[in-house]
């Protein structure tokens, strides 16, 4: 199949392919366990509050950077490629949801392992959480390859969607969803601010269950998806 070319495209630049989000996990990583190390030092009660307040450490999430670049990249740099090579809107689109779906069932997988290992080694050693935060979930162990790989695929999808975006309606797409962004996030606070109970109801929102969270993520994946499938089909490339 032709749309295996679009894998091994993907695959030349190996820095870029898992270099860059190995590198960034393995930095974040690295900047918790020094953190862990200067704990240490503070004695026991200085690290069990660490740990409690790591639950919602966020440095799992220099993985998403790379990745929602490399939905950049796929769509900016190896789309018009692929295309002057004579592959077809199709093949392309084939291949690239394999290489998306490969992505997000290796990370995934490294996520929950390293979860595991960090649970199973009192956070390395030095009681700290890097793995096993909100984030990667709360629950059992498929909890976290369900989130995590439900979150890596729309973070990759998203960046695809958002250049496709970019090449078919230029710089208006850009100045029009920065404006929708603002305007959303200004409606927010001004709801917090000056509505009764605005705040509470937001509180709940963002606080509810698992499974609800985990729809909202599979709604924007699917969104996204389904707005890089339209686009890749129109958009033009130079």
């Amino acid at each position: 199949m032709r749309s295996r070319n679009v894998i091994d495209m993907h695959l030349v630049n190996r820095m870029q392919a898992f270099g860059w989000p190995l590198f960034a996990v393995t930095l974040a990583l690295l900047v918790i366990l020094g953190v862990g190390l200067i704990m240490r030092s503070q004695g026991a009660e200085a690290q069990a509050g660490m740990y409690m307040g790591m639950e919602w450490n966020g440095a799992i999430f220099a993985l998403l950077g790379p990745l929602i670049g490399y939905g950049f990249t796929s769509m900016g740099q190896y789309f018009p490629l692929a295309l002057g090579l004579g592959l077809t809107r199709r093949e392309f689109a084939t291949g690239l949801f394999a290489v998306f779906l490969g992505n997000a069932v290796a990370y995934s997988a490294l996520i929950t392992i390293g979860k595991a290992i960090e649970k199973a080694t009192d956070g390395f050693g030095l009681h700290v959480r890097f793995f096993d935060v909100f984030y990667t979930g709360t629950g059992p162990w498929w909890q976290t390859l369900v989130q995590t790989f439900l979150l890596i695929l729309t973070v990759l999808f998203l960046g695809a969607a958002i250049t496709s975006a970019f090449q078919r309606f230029g710089q208006v797409f850009l100045w029009l969803s920065g404006a929708v962004l603002a305007l959303t996030a200004l409606g927010i606070l001004a709801g917090v601010v000056f509505l009764d109970g605005f705040g509470r109801a937001l509180l709940e929102l963002l606080t509810m269950g698992w499974g609800p969270w985990m729809g909202v993520i599979a709604l924007i994946g699917l969104l996204s998806t389904s707005a890089w499938l339209v686009l890749v089909r129109r958009t033009q490339v130079s």
